[in-house]
Order: structure tokens, then sequence, then C-alpha cells
């Protein structure tokens, strides 16, 4: 079985072909899923070896992400995080996520070589997600150019394009992640690995529901189609493992 190094070595370097520039977008997200699917191989592998040699499975942990609310965007940053995190087999909640621009924390509860993995990912999609997503907001408001009365009104449509775009983006890359998920558990059906899968998920979902026995729902934001079929169209080709990203503070504590 591979070691952490060179695993780490491996996902390096199929990271450092995604982030070449001479590379195509179809080129770099095929390395860059690559990279994941590695990932979440190795950490049931290693997952897998702990059961047969009887010994206790790594432990649930807590990862608590900063969401910023710039642009009073957060509870659409939010919701991509929160659905991507879920596709991944995490328990998640949000804490202080109301509509303004103060930052607000996705509590993401799972195995902490998942959560791992997360810390990784999760920056690097919020990136790409808010790249594109204003990318096709310009496009979408070109489109309409003199099609509103005031400029204020030009700029609601605007801001709620891309506050749709956001939450659908996470959709998409997470039919992806989904989609890989279950091929991997298909892999590993009838062998060992089927019943680290399982229990992990029970393990995970009775650390959440010890953690946060009462959970209340927030309002829904208001909707537009257009930025809702955009944001999935790219999230299903999101690239979903690169590395140039900027620091989202997070920080993983023992639940």
């Amino acid at each position: 079985m591979a070691t952490n190094t060179n695993i780490a070595d491996r996902v390096r370097k199929l990271l450092d072909k995604a982030e070449d520039a001479a590379v195509t977008p179809e080129e770099a997200q095929t390395y860059a899923a690559k990279a994941a699917e590695l990932i979440a191989k190795h950490n049931l592998d290693q997952a897998t070896l702990r059961h047969r040699e009887g010994k206790r499975p790594e432990p649930i942990k807590l990862l608590q992400f900063e969401v910023s609310g710039q642009g009073w965007h957060g509870k659409a940053r939010a919701s991509l995080v929160y659905t991507v995190a879920e596709a991944h087999g995490c328990s998640v909640c949000t804490m202080g996520n109301k509509m303004n621009g103060n930052a607000r924390w996705v509590l993401i509860m799972g195995p902490a070589a998942t959560l791992k993995a997360l810390e990784l990912l999760l920056p690097s999609i919020l990136l790409q997600a808010e790249s594109q997503g204003m990318a096709a907001a310009r496009a979408h408001m070109a489109e309409r150019k003199g099609m509103f009365d005031t400029p204020a009104n030009a700029n609601i449509e605007r801001r709620v394009f891309f506050r749709s775009y956001l939450p659908a983006y996470g959709k998409g890359v997470a039919e992806k992640i989904t989609a890989s998920r279950e091929a991997m558990a298909e892999k590993v059906k009838g062998k060992p690995g089927e019943l680290v899968l399982v229990t992990d998920a029970e393990r995970t979902k009775a650390a959440f529901d010890k953690k946060f026995p009462e959970l209340g729902f927030s309002r829904e934001d208001s909707h537009n189609v257009a930025g809702a079929e955009a944001g999935r169209r790219d999230g299903r080709n999101a690239d979903t493992g690169q590395t140039k990203v900027g620091k989202a503070s997070r920080a993983a504590v023992t639940s």
C-alpha cells in the first residue's frame, strides 16, 4: 500500500499539471479530478487497513470553515460549501448565516482524513465558482443591456444572478463528487471497505446529532433561474483539486 508521503507526492504532481498554464481547461480538470479521486481512495484504503488490523477507526472531527460575507454574498457561498461537504459524506450546518456582509461559519463533521481533503478542495472550488460566476454575470448583463429602467434595478439583477449562481455551482460539483463516491462504493461492495464506508457514515451522523441536537432553518434568498442554470452547468465541469487559492480561515477541532 502506498504511504502518505508517496500519495502526497503523486497528488502534488497531478495538481502541478492541473495548474500549468500550458494545459487546456479540459486537461486541467482531468488532472485535478484524478488528484481528488486519489485522495479519496487512499483515505478509504487507510481506513480499511485499520479495520483489518483491529485498530480503532480515525476520529470524527469538526471542521469550522469560515466563509466571507463580502458583497453580501455570504449565504450563497455558505450554500456552496455546505453542498460540496455533504457530497463528501459529511454532516453539515451553518452558524451566523444571515444576509449581511459579515463572515459566517460552515460547520462540517466527518472523518479526519475527509476534512483534511476538504481543507484543500473547498477554497479552490470557492475561488473557481466566484471567478466563473462573475464572468457569467457580466455576460448575463451584457445580453440584457438597456432592459432596466434604472441602474439600481440592473444592479439587483446582477447581484441576484450571482447569488443564484454560487449555490448551483456547488450542486454541479456535488453531482461529480457523488458519482465518484458511488463508483468507489460499488467497487468495494461485499468487501471490508463497504463496512468502513457505512460505519463512517453512521459515526458521523451520531456525532453530529449529539453535537447539534437542535437546528433551525434560515430564510431562502431570492432566486434567478438563469444564474442557477449557469452555475450548475459550470459546476459540473469544475476543477476539484487545484491549490492556487486564497487563504480561507478554518480550524479543525476534535468533536
